[in-house]
């Protein structure tokens, strides 16, 4: 994951650097994180780790995490006039849990999950002194993939689910002449819901083969966190 990020990053650049030449555009780059707040993934995971002890009596050596936070990269390109700016943003967040435990059978069980959302937006902000707020929508995609059984740097995906989200923060930024640096608490609102029941399914039926999930699972996914990204140029 991280290699591809840093070729649509390098590509997102190099592209876009002669127009930052010629323009009062402005590149962005930087770090992106958040606390989630996903109730009916968290409650799937639980779930599962509460049947691998009780249901299925089985040793729980180190339990699947529930997804609470994901931490990754923004780029973007700001077109500012005077007191208001027009941004169009990419983000990719992920996270990874892994669980291990010893089924009843003795059979050690071990999996690997991995969580990414991506977005792609288009912001508004308007700006007083070094302080500001904004507001953006955005189209995001939420993916769950695991381990492939035999091939460790493999992974299937499980869940590929898409949606549309609102955005909204404050922002206080340290202008320079040639990188400026802003700081953007947010809040981020779901507008559409992601379907998990193909997760739910996976991850259970690796304990009863007669498992069958509820669809659709629907989960919101709101976040709230803060980006950290630098601009080139003057601000």
């Amino acid at each position: 994951m991280l290699i591809n990020i840093y070729i649509r990053s390098s590509f997102f650049l190099i592209f876009f650097i002669p127009y930052s030449l010629f323009s009062q555009v402005n590149i962005k780059v930087g770090y992106i994180g958040g606390f989630t707040k996903a109730d009916v993934l968290n409650k799937t995971i639980n779930d599962f780790n509460q049947s691998f002890t009780s249901k299925y009596n089985g040793i729980l050596n180190d339990a699947l995490d529930e997804v609470t936070s994901l931490h990754g990269l923004e780029i973007g390109l700001r077109y500012r006039m005077k007191k208001v700016g027009m941004e169009l943003s990419w983000y990719s967040m992920s996270d990874k849990s892994d669980v291990f435990g010893t089924l009843v059978s003795n059979v050690n069980f071990q999996d690997k999950w991995f969580t990414s959302l991506t977005e792609y937006s288009f912001g508004l902000e308007n700006y007083i002194g070094k302080f500001g707020y904004g507001a953006s929508v955005g189209f995001r995609t939420l993916k769950i993939r695991t381990d492939i059984s035999g091939a460790p740097r493999k992974k299937q995906t499980i869940t590929l689910e898409s949606g549309v989200a609102s955005k909204f923060y404050i922002l206080y930024q340290y202008p320079g002449e040639k990188v400026g640096i802003a700081f953007k608490p947010y809040v981020q609102v779901p507008l559409s819901n992601f379907d998990i029941s193909n997760f739910d399914q996976e991850l259970n039926v690796q304990l009863d083969k007669n498992y069958i999930s509820n669809k659709p699972l629907d989960e919101r996914f709101f976040i709230y966190g803060i980006s950290i990204v630098l601009y080139n140029g003057k601000q």
